[in-house]
């Protein structure tokens, strides 16, 4: 996984601003809206990417000073209309990223991911923007990890693997339908620990990319919402339970799935429009770290539980999170005290939501769980949670 300073970001606009494109007015020639929902400014682009392999540990240090270069596709939906601005102050963009990678390296291969992206874009002047963007999603690998015909690959062993990416970009306006894209990007492709060995692909790239929008209009102009509806808003609360079958090794050396079950609470305050800060506790029963607790001849618990700090982009009914925690109650030696986690939860009724969360030590993913959680808020102001909130 990516290093705890990038993490901050990954996972990035996957789902932040998800729900802005549902809101929208039509704008027309003169720049103002009116109540006819406004489509979406469709663009399609392609770019160039070129960067390097991040050997991030010594057991991917086969793969330093490798150049990986990729050729992208790029279909967009850009928002442009009153109601997006007054919720974010920009104007998000949404869309499907195809690209091709050729990893510089035998070991590597190539690989084939496609993705979405979510790209908030902030007006700088008439004609150049600045965006942050974050994508997930899949990424088909050619040469995975084999005992015996790619034994020194650690970094990925299954064809098969998630890709994120975050990066910063500079759009320049050329004419009305052209522009010209500048980009860094930081970008990991792994299987979340479902099989080993999975270090992980990580290559941050710069790049540069021609996009073309049919039928462009005027950008929405108008002062910014300072309104801070939220600051009145109560406390929410989540009770949560979790699990995945996890992959471990038995007593006998056999590969198999393994429970891993928990539970957790979280409370958390609003701090703006789309920013909830959270301050949570986790506890959960590992069955794959206990067989490994036994080959080791340990005299340690397979429970782990944990308190937890963090941050979360409220988004709809979306909401996309990121914290790091620290164990209160861990014997085994095989990780660091702290630890993040990374989340997108999605929330089916008012109490009721599911999601997945990764959870990793510094660079290295641990595991993927599912959840589902019953969330509450005093009642007091729950009409205009509900009308500005999801």
């Amino acid at each position: 996984m990516l290093r705890n300073c990038c993490r901050l970001m990954e996972w990035l606009v996957l789902a932040n601003l998800t729900t802005i494109s549902v809101l929208a007015q039509r704008n027309d020639s003169a720049g103002t809206f009116n109540s006819v929902r406004s489509k979406h400014i469709f663009s399609i682009g392609t770019g160039v990417q070129h960067g390097f392999i991040f050997a991030h540990s010594r057991a991917v240090q086969n793969t330093r000073g490798a150049n990986p270069t990729g050729i992208e596709l790029i279909l967009g939906w850009q928002r442009n209309d009153s109601e997006t601005w007054d919720l974010c102050n920009c104007f998000p963009k949404k869309g499907l990223l195809l690209a091709f990678y050729d990893y510089d390296v035998k070991i590597l291969g190539k690989s084939f991911n496609a993705a979405y992206f979510l790209e908030p874009f902030y007006k700088l002047t008439n004609k150049s923007f600045f965006s942050f963007k974050g994508l997930a999603g899949l990424s088909y690998l050619t040469n995975p990890f084999d005992s015996a015909l790619n034994p020194t690959n650690q970094s990925y062993s299954a064809a098969i693997g998630a890709y994120l990416l975050v990066g910063l970009g500079m759009s320049f306006l050329v004419n009305e339908r052209w522009w010209i894209n500048g980009s860094i990007n930081y970008q990991h492709i792994s299987n979340g620990g479902l099989r080993q060995p999975n270090k992980g692909i990580n290559w941050p790239t710069a790049g540069v990319s021609v996009v073309y929008q049919k039928n462009p209009r005027p950008y929405y102009k108008v002062p910014r919402n300072k309104e801070k509806f939220w600051k009145d808003y109560p406390m929410r609360w989540d009770l949560g339970i979790f699990g995945i079958a996890k992959r471990g090794t038995t007593e006998e050396g056999y590969n198999r799935r393994m429970p891993l079950i928990g539970a957790g609470i979280q409370g958390g305050k609003q701090v703006g429009r789309i920013n909830m800060l959270t301050l949570g506790a986790e506890v959960y029963d590992d069955k794959s770290l206990r067989m490994q607790i036994k080959r080791d001849s340990l005299r340690a618990s397979a429970i782990r539980s944990g308190l937890l700090i963090g941050h979360e982009f409220l988004l709809g009914k979306f909401i996309f999170s990121q914290r790091l925690g620290v164990y209160v109650f861990n014997q085994t030696p095989y990780h660091d005290r702290v630890y993040h986690r990374w989340g997108l939860h999605y929330f089916i009724s008012k109490n009721l939501g599911a999601g997945l969360q990764i959870k990793a030590h510094r660079h290295v993913a641990d595991f993927v769980d599912f959840r589902l959680t019953y969330s509450w808020q005093r009642s007091g102001n729950e009409n205009q949670v509900n009308k500005k909130g999801r």
